[in-house]
């Protein structure tokens, strides 16, 4: 599902974190995959627990690490397909 986002786009957060409040208005940064270690800007390295997104918000201090189910895209059409309802032949 990372691949509907790219670094720059903004999404919504559907959960709260990391100071943040559901429903968010945020910026995707850098994706980390599980496991992948990245330096904080505080010099401390940190490993990804998960696959997720580094985000901020342009009026905050600070960011935070998302999972990708918890980012809801603010661009393009990400609508899951609706099934097709069959006629019952009688």
């Amino acid at each position: 599902m990372s691949h509907l986002f790219k670094p720059g786009d903004q999404a919504l957060t559907l959960k709260a974190g990391f100071g943040f409040a559901a429903m968010t208005e945020v910026t995707l940064d850098i994706f980390i995959g599980e496991g992948l270690k990245a330096v904080q800007p505080d010099g401390q390295v940190w490993t990804a627990p998960y696959d997720g997104w580094v985000i901020y918000r342009e009026d905050a201090d600070g960011c935070g690490f998302f999972r990708v189910r918890h980012l809801m895209p603010l661009r393009g059409d990400f609508t899951p397909e609706q099934q097709k309802s069959h006629e019952v032949s009688a």
